[in-house]
């Protein structure tokens, strides 16, 4: 779903001329500076008190911690503007997080695609800070090789996964100490995504576009008595399987949905189905926890990605990758038993209640970063 951009670099930040690439201003002590790399929806605050959106964990963060967020739309400074044009948006994060490295002491990087940039300039011109980064998807060649040929495992104070897999990735394969890789599972806003009176139990929903196998979710319910919603602007233009409109049957629809959009199709919906192509981390959990917290059951791909989230027979069911068959029966049996699918989804709600929400994701994030700040600018043992 595209969202305006937003016009300035980043409003939250303090004034100050950056420093040069020579400069070795010393960072205020206890200043926490928060990398978001991604694009900011326009008026998000406005727009989250109008139940439009769903809470932002950086926004959450920014407030509870005093911190700054370093968010560019449109970059102001030219060396950005350059980053971006030629490496991307999160270079350009990565360059002005290093560029404004004198604000802060403890930088939280929300992706490793920023935070391993980040990382590396800190290692080629001789610069510490505390930093904690997120790390989604840590197994491509090219993350690897960053980590081991710069000796990244030994710099970062703190590494917060989002799935088991790729926190055994981190640690089994690429050398973080296990003490300092925290497995984080990052669920969705439980105040925004709720339950709602009544659901259809002749619809399934999907949504999503990062690895998604629709496919054979199309092929799954070519002739069952059902409707499948499917909420994307394009199901088919990511990796995995492509098809075009044509080849969908009068069952299924598609179309891209705002939140609120997509909150109601799922609160109506009967049970809500993930199909993955087969992956090592966690595509798909942003819709599997709005779902849970919508109170649904969820159907989803058992990839190597996925271990953390669905309590088999109790939340949801896994089938195999690609399996027409097996998503078929068990799509086929959810409808055949409303009840159950029901009870799956109480019990889903239940276990976002009691902690699976975005308020306890901010408070451990939070509890990570504070304690950051109190040990201090000193490098983690054997890091150059």
């Amino acid at each position: 779903m595209s969202e305006t951009k937003r016009d300035s670099t980043d409003s939250s930040l303090s004034p100050g001329t950056p420093p040069s690439l020579a400069s070795s201003h010393t960072p205020p002590h206890g200043t926490i500076a928060l990398v978001v790399g991604t694009a900011v929806p326009e008026r998000a605050e406005e727009r989250i008190g109008r139940d439009e959106l769903p809470r932002r964990d950086y926004l959450e963060l920014r407030d509870r911690l005093g911190a700054v967020m370093i968010q560019l739309d449109r970059p102001g400074r030219l060396s950005t503007r350059l980053v971006w044009r030629a490496l991307g948006r999160q270079a350009a994060h990565a360059w002005e997080a290093y560029l404004r490295r004198s604000e802060y002491d403890v930088v939280h990087t929300l992706s490793e695609d920023v935070g391993l940039t980040l990382e590396v300039l800190f290692r080629i011109t001789g610069t510490r800070r505390r930093h904690i980064m997120v790390a989604h998807h840590l197994s491509p060649l090219k993350k690897r090789l960053l980590v081991r040929v710069f000796g990244l495992a030994a710099r970062i104070d703190r590494l917060i996964v989002y799935s088991s897999p790729q926190k055994r990735v981190a640690v089994e394969r690429l050398g973080f100490p296990s003490d300092r890789v925290e497995l984080v599972l990052h669920p969705a806003d439980h105040g925004f995504w709720r339950p709602a009176e009544g659901s259809e139990p002749a619809l399934v929903a999907s949504a999503g576009l990062e690895h998604r196998d629709y496919a054979t979710l199309v092929a799954a319910v070519r002739d069952l008595r059902v409707e499948v919603f499917i909420a994307a602007a394009s199901p088919w233009a990511t990796r995995g399987s492509k098809l075009s409109g044509a080849d969908l049957p009068p069952n299924v629809r598609t179309e891209a949905l705002t939140p609120a959009k997509l909150r109601s199709l799922l609160q109506r919906a009967a049970f809500v189905v993930v199909p993955l192509v087969e992956t090592d981390f966690q595509a798909g959990s942003l819709v599997m926890y709005e779902a849970m917290a919508c109170g649904k059951a969820l159907v989803v791909s058992r990839t190597r990605g996925q271990e953390d989230i669905v309590q088999p027979g109790v939340t949801g069911d896994y089938v195999p990758p690609g399996e027409v068959a097996a998503l078929r029966r068990a799509i086929s049996a959810l409808l055949d038993d409303p009840q159950r699918a029901a009870e799956m989804g109480r019990l889903a709600r239940g276990r976002v209640e009691g902690g699976l929400n975005l308020e306890i994701y901010v408070e451990r994030v939070a509890a990570i970063l504070r304690q950051a700040v109190e040990t201090g600018p000193s490098r983690p043992a054997g890091s150059p």
